[in-house]
């Protein structure tokens, strides 16, 4: 019973991961991702409105044990057939840490490392299989959409375990023009948590979207903790610190706000200033905070907070403008 539990929770782990290396390959036409939805163990829904179904299929001993690998794949090929059939799908995917996803020695060269096969580029051997198995099904799915994904995930050593997940974060940080000590495994937490815990709700309508995936990068790049020194020079010391620790939510919470991020940016590209790009942002500061103090209503806040706070926010956008366009045009948000 242990082992089972150990390899029903390992399974989990996997499925989580693997939606994430979806959601990655797929975010520019990415709409929202659901896990354990009504169709599939992953379901992606795209910007055409088109869904990307995968099944999820890991092995705790995956580089050793192919004695489960062709029952997973027939399972997958059952189940995909049937949400095929069910919603609109794009893509049909058997996705899983296997190398040698149909125990068959003729293909297993074809699956070493990361692989992603559509059924034409399968090895004959393995397109016979899948042939043979959708016999079986009552409404086989359409070949044409289905591909096998194979990602490497085994061990008990996270490094290694998740060593593929990492890279993958890491080059779409890349992608963004973007930089951060560690924020690839900032993303990796942060990712893992919101997806595990949308695993676990019962209603299939409550999903992630999009921004909910997104958003967070502009939490970590909005930092207010990492302001340079001549910004955090206009205040008080114990002021600043106390509007950091005691406001961090408040100041998270606006930064991540995509409406006031766009009207501040709005207003700051309108604005006229004959200084510099760094004098003008602390003109615009300066000048413009008592504009957006409306937006600011905590109960029993001393105004001398109130007014380092709309400050901070309003400096943490603007300073942080150019990251976040890009991240905004990376991801096609």
């Amino acid at each position: 019973m242990s082992r089972r539990a150990d390899a029903v929770l390992f399974g989990f782990d996997f499925q989580v991961h693997a939606a994430i290396v979806l959601m990655l390959e797929n975010i520019k036409e990415l709409e929202s991702l659901k896990l354990e939805g009504n169709y599939e163990d992953i379901e992606l829904r795209l910007s055409n409105k088109k869904y990307i179904l995968a099944q999820a299929k890991a092995v705790v001993n995956s580089s050793s044990d192919f004695s489960n690998v062709r029952k997973n794949l027939k399972k997958s090929l059952k189940s995909l057939s049937e949400g095929d059939k069910e919603i609109n799908a794009e893509k049909l995917i058997f996705i899983t840490n296997s190398p040698n996803p149909f125990n068959d020695d003729e293909s297993r060269s074809a699956f070493w490392g990361p692989a992603h096969r559509s059924f034409d580029t399968l090895p004959p051997s393995a397109q016979k299989i899948v042939c043979e198995y959708l016999k079986g099904v009552e409404n086989p799915l359409d070949t044409n959409k289905f591909c096998v994904q194979v990602i490497p995930f085994e061990t008990d050593d996270a490094k290694e375990k998740y060593k593929y997940i990492l890279q993958e974060i890491n080059e779409f940080i890349e992608t963004l023009n973007i930089s951060g000590s560690g924020l690839g495994k900032k993303l990796m937490e942060i990712w893992h948590y919101d997806i595990f815990t949308n695993g676990t709700k019962r209603n299939s309508n409550i999903i992630l979207s999009k921004k909910d995936i997104i958003w967070p990068i502009l939490v970590i790049v909005t930092d207010a903790e990492k302001y340079d020194d001549e910004f955090v020079e206009n205040f008080d010391e114990a002021l600043y610190d106390e509007i950091i620790h005691q406001y961090k939510g408040v100041i998270d919470n606006h930064c991540e706000r995509i409406e006031f991020f766009t009207k501040v940016l709005s207003d700051y590209n309108s604005y006229k200033c004959q200084q510099n790009t760094k004098g003008k942002i602390s003109d615009f500061v300066k000048c413009t905070w008592k504009d957006y103090i409306n937006e600011f209503s905590v109960d029993g806040i001393d105004p001398e907070i109130q007014e380092g706070l709309v400050k901070i926010i309003l400096y943490s956008i603007v300073r942080r403008r150019i990251s976040i366009n890009n991240i905004k045009k990376g991801v096609n948000l």
